[in-house]
């Protein structure tokens, strides 16, 4: 696992000593000049206006954007490249090096007469990456929630620099929207906005908004059918009443809902908000240079459609609110080609300014009556048959480790081989993809199955591109990694699902860096174009992001050198070693619970009061889990009680939430016992039990509550409360009137 006993991180002493107070710096000597070409693009312009609010905060210096550099004493700062700024050009010289569009340098050069300092790219993105940079090499961190500043003030000192960064791994997604009121749904434009001003910073250059078939983010309609389904998490509903845990962090909310679809009632008004608030996404990530793109299930409907679909199937998934093709549909079928074509286009047209549109295979693949047809067709279009038979192939996904394995491994395979000869016949059409102004967006497949890996060159379609999805998270992953080394990366593009922090193991605490690392290794040197994010709940997941930023262009970084370049500026020696041992018990209680119960806290109807279902005692590994969560959560206490003003709100957060988890592993426990005690018809054991679940259960959210700072947070308290305060609640109730 991570880190262990090591000797005084070197990464720590050595910014600790950069960043020690040095007492006030006159103003004398804090003047900088931030010089921009005239007609500098809006990137490079934005990267002036940061680097002006960042050295006034670290420096307290006057700062002054200009277009020419001025004379005298003041130190000058050169933003963009050549073809930019005349004064890179002329102080630069042949000292530019050579960049790619996401190359980016800081460098100390000689003009006329003096050390300037050139912040620039291969491109105005990469030349604001290389103001943050500098921000970061000046002792500012980037957070998902807000910047953390070095203790100050800090001395003003801009010499030195010679750095040159090229990406290993050229797409940085972030993926957004998803599922479920723990994660992204549920934040309104203003908070994707603040994460994506963030996720600039960190580097991430592409954002994918994944949406579902019944969200409220696209209107369509087919042979007089139109969608009428416009839901948010399923449709399920978050009240929040007086008898709420936690409900004054709801600031007198009567719902829990996203806020930029609150009070929406008719589905045109609901679709409008989503698709205002999609653009808004897709609008904001361009603004800081991001690519933009889309994943939806094309072979996915709402169940509305049926009446265009005869004999459509009603598929897996929560609430059963879609529909997809059946034993009728072959991949031929007319009808299904040109419904599919319908949504589709609905997507380009109502979102034209899109990159990519990643098209998901289902998770739950059920179209399995036509795969000896399809594998036949695809062999003659491609010579697959040359290189593997089917049965070879069904072998593999049989006999695999995954959670897709045995017949739903069989399953996964034969409903990805149908679905992939209909997508060769589908995207064969030329107009498909086309936006209006002509130009077509890039198409991306994404969860082939990895049966599929090793000819995964031939079963893509023709200029198709492929993000891979191995199993549900991290840990699972890296210990199939030799799944990875079977996709030919060299003959199409290929990309990974990072799981940060996994819908499954749910509300709890996670952390997998170790297990990134491990892949983005693996990745790294296979030549993969790179890795898409996948997480719900955000609050835990600097640790991993900061990782996954700098070791995308680093190939040295390790997740124990990332920790102490990424908390070096927040405390200290001391603060840093006690987070980074308590970031090593959550990865090791993160792995228990996927190895032991890897939907323990999945967020839906009965996460809690399955357990008061059930007459088995609790398990040893709860307990074990318990403790983990305690060590982590003390070592956050103790770390706060050391850090710096610039950490106090970090280790606190953090703090909180593991006492969050502490007391509901506590409210899990009594609800089981409960449960086992009801079954032996011992009340007054089954009413001791359920009286101490509601109590952890309500300290658990109130912890929450404390510190909540986003819609994450929220969404947890709110769903714990449909699902597990208000039924032992009621349950308790019940049962201590039984006994009366």
């Amino acid at each position: 696992m991570l880190m262990g006993d090591s000797p005084v991180p070197r990464v720590i002493l050595s910014v600790v000593a950069l960043f020690v107070a040095v007492g006030p710096v006159r103003a004398d000597e804090a003047k900088v000049n931030v010089v921009v070409g005239r007609d500098a693009p809006a990137l490079e312009r934005l990267a002036a206006e940061e680097l002006t609010a960042q050295f006034k905060r670290l420096f307290g210096a006057d700062v002054q954007i200009t277009e020419k550099p001025k004379a005298g004493d003041s130190r000058t700062v050169l933003i963009g490249s050549p073809a930019t700024n005349p004064a890179v050009k002329a102080a630069a010289g042949d000292r530019w090096p050579r960049l790619s569009d996401q190359g980016h340098m800081l460098r100390i050069v000689r003009a006329d007469g003096r050390d300037v300092l050139v912040v620039g790219g291969g491109s105005p993105v990469a030349t604001l990456w290389a103001a943050y940079e500098l921000g970061h090499r000046l002792g500012v961190r980037y957070l998902l929630h807000g910047d953390v500043y070095p203790p100050g003030p800090v001395a003003l000192k801009l010499d030195g620099f010679d750095v040159v960064l090229e990406p290993s791994l050229r797409v940085r997604t972030w993926r957004t929207v998803n599922d479920f009121a723990i994660g992204p749904e549920a934040w309104g434009i203003d908070e994707h906005r603040r994460v994506l001003r963030q996720l600039a910073k960190l580097k991430f250059n592409r954002v994918m908004l994944a949406v579902y078939p019944w969200q409220p983010f696209v209107d369509w309609e087919f042979r007089g059918v139109r969608k009428q389904t416009s839901l948010l998490w399923y449709g399920w509903r978050y009240p929040i009443d007086s008898d709420t845990a936690g409900r004054a962090a709801f600031r007198g909310a009567t719902e829990f809902t996203n806020p930029d679809l609150a009070g929406k009632q008719t589905y045109a008004d609901r679709t409008a908000a989503g698709v205002a608030l999609a653009r808004g996404i897709i609008d904001s990530a361009r603004e800081l240079g991001m690519s933009t793109g889309i994943a939806i299930s094309p072979l996915e409907f709402p169940k509305e459609f049926a009446a265009v679909l005869p004999e459509a199937k009603v598929l897996h998934s929560l609430e059963r609110l879609v529909i997809g093709p059946g034993p009728k549909q072959p991949p031929d079928d007319p009808t299904l080609r040109e419904l599919v074509k319908a949504q589709i286009r609905a997507y380009v047209t109502t979102y034209p300014e899109i990159d990519v549109l990643y098209l998901s295979l289902p998770e739950f693949p059920d179209w399995v009556e036509h795969h000896e047809a399809a594998w036949k067709r695809l062999d003659a279009r491609t010579g697959v048959g040359k290189r593997v038979t089917l049965d070879e192939l069904t072998d593999a996904a049989r006999g695999r480790r995954l959670i897709a394995a045995g017949d739903r491994g069989v399953q996964a395979l034969r409903g990805d081989l149908t679905a992939l000869e209909f997508l060769h016949r589908l995207l064969a059409d030329p107009e498909l993809l086309r936006r209006p102004d002509g130009s077509r967006v890039q198409p991306t497949l994404v969860g082939v199955d990895p049966a599929l890996y090793r000819v995964l060159d031939k079963l893509l379609p023709p200029d198709t591109a492929a993000l891979n999805f191995v199993d549900y998270t991290a840990r699972r992953v890296a210990e199939h990694r030799e799944l990875l080394a079977a996709v030919p990366a060299q003959s199409a593009p290929n990309s990974l699902i990072l799981t940060l922090a996994d819908d499954n193991v749910g509300v709890l605490p996670q952390l997998a860096t170790s297990r990134l690392h491990t892949l983005v290794e693996q990745i790294r040197q296979r030549g993969w174009e790179g890795f898409s994010t996948r997480y719900w709940i955000i609050g835990d997941l600097d640790p991993a992001v900061y990782y996954l930023s700098r070791a995308s262009f680093d190939a040295q970084v390790t997740p124990r050198s990332a920790y102490e370049e990424l908390l070096a500026p927040i405390g200290g020696r001391d603060v840093a070693e006690r987070l980074i041992k308590a970031y090593g018990l959550i990865e090791r209680a993160t792995e228990i619970i996927d190895e032991r119960d890897i939907g323990f806290t999945f967020p839906v109807p009965g996460v809690v009061m399955k357990h008061y279902a059930s007459t088995e005692p609790p398990p040893a590994w709860w307990k074990e889990v318990q403790d983990l969560y305690a060590g982590a959560m003390d070592e956050m206490y103790r770390a706060n009680q050391r850090s710096e003003e610039a950490g106090l709100a970090m280790t606190r957060y953090n703090a909180k939430r593991l006492e969050f988890a502490y007391h509901y592993l506590a409210a899990i426990e009594a609800t089981r016992l409960a449960g086992a005690a009801k079954g032996k018809s011992d009340s007054e054991t089954t009413v001791a039990q359920l009286e101490r679940a509601v109590e952890s259960m309500y300290n658990a959210l109130d912890c929450l509550r404390e510190v909540a700072r986003d819609s994450c947070d929220l969404g947890v308290i709110a769903v714990l409360n449909e699902y597990g305060y208000r039924p032992l609640q009621r349950e308790l109730e019940t049962q201590s009137q039984a006994g009366k």
